[in-house]
């Protein structure tokens, strides 16, 4: 044998992991074939970053535009006609002192009267207009706090809204609740959670009954004006009732200030939100219609009255819904099929002894 000669250096050791030893037996013959070229079009690079915003592109594009101010010639067009009647009115007054002190006392004291009644009106409505003006004030102030971790804010700023509300077990609550070690976030959460909960549910339910009940008039009026008139007027009664539920005191400029919001938040709702609750209204009303034509007008009628409360309660309460507090008519329209088939399976119990008796009578 031969023996290693002394010369020769000694080789350092080496040190072999797992992945070293393992014998590879790939072949390059066995490679894939290379695959040929292909030629992508532009708009084969198109984000999924954009796609997820286009409906939010959308919501954005067809909100309404902000109200245009009154033009120059408007403004002094009313400014003349108030001026007018003010003339008027005055040489009117000393007309009448000059005929008789009496006359001129009798067409003052009415004047006054009427004038002072005129300004009592105003200065209530105009209260009554800016508390609703306000509550989107509210609801901006309650998100910037919901996402604050300073204190003191949040309760300076839910004191004045708590103190409108009834004294009940849900105010008592989240007294006992509130700490001072809670921040602005957690005061917000533990107010809508105990208190406005309490609310939401009280409004839902109010919702809920006028909704049922527009469903049954309309299905048992056989006059289309009656319907609409009925409908009208239980639609006012139910938003000034959801309005007294959030504390919202309406006059009659801020009533119709409260339902031109409501029409334009139901025209100019997100596409995603139309298209869900149009989706379960025509398929209710589909599903209905195959039994009774007068059943699904009944049936669209309730849906619009609770839609309607819906949006009153987005727009009456303080702090605005989120995606997983908010009233969907997915909800409702579960319980006005229920009513309305109580109410045709009562009618034709009804309609039986009547049918009976006819046959009888004939024999």
């Amino acid at each position: 044998m031969n023996e290693p000669t002394r010369n020769s250096p000694i080789k350092k050791s080496q040190i072999f992991t797992e992945s070293d030893l393992i014998v590879t037996d790939e072949n390059p013959s066995a490679e894939q074939a290379i695959k040929p070229t292909k030629s992508f079009e532009e708009i084969d690079f198109i984000c999924e970053q954009s796609l997820s915003e286009l409906p939010a592109a959308m919501d954005d594009s067809i909100k309404p535009a902000k109200a245009k101010r009154w033009s120059l010639l408007a403004t002094l067009s009313v400014i003349g006609l108030v001026l007018l009647v003010i003339v008027q009115t005055v040489m009117g007054l000393l007309d009448s002192f000059q005929q008789s002190p009496w006359l001129f006392g009798f067409y003052a004291s009415v004047l006054s009267i009427v004038s002072l009644w005129a300004t009592v009106i105003t200065v209530k409505e105009w209260r009554k207009l800016v508390n609703l003006r306000k509550v989107s004030d509210h609801q901006s102030t309650a998100e910037r706090l919901s996402q604050s971790m300073q204190m003191g804010e949040a309760k300076t700023f839910l004191a004045p809204i708590l103190a409108k509300y009834p004294n009940n077990q849900a105010k008592q609550q989240y007294l006992q609740a509130c700490s001072h070690e809670h921040n602005d976030a957690e005061i917000v959460l533990l107010f809508e959670d105990i208190v406005l909960s309490e609310r939401d549910l009280l409004a839902k339910k109010r919702v809920n009954r006028f909704a049922a009940e527009s469903a049954l008039l309309l299905a048992a009026s056989p006059l289309a004006a009656l319907d609409m008139a009925i409908i009208l007027w239980r639609n006012q009664k139910m938003i000034n009732e959801v309005a007294a539920i959030y504390a919202v005191e309406l006059g009659y400029w801020s009533r119709i200030k409260l339902i031109r919001s409501i029409v334009t938040n139901i025209i100019y709702a997100g596409s995603t939100e139309v298209i869900t609750d149009l989706g379960t209204q025509l398929l209710s009303v589909e599903m209905t219609g195959k039994v009774s034509a007068r059943i699904a007008q009944g049936l669209g009628g309730g849906l619009l009255t609770a839609r309607l409360g819906y949006q009153a309660m987005s727009l009456c309460r303080p702090i605005a819904f989120n995606k997983h507090n908010k009233p969907k008519l997915s909800h409702v329209h579960q319980h006005l099929l229920g009513e309305l088939k109580q109410f045709t399976s009562s009618m034709m119990s009804k309609s039986k002894p009547k049918q009976s008796q006819t046959v009888d009578s004939s024999e």
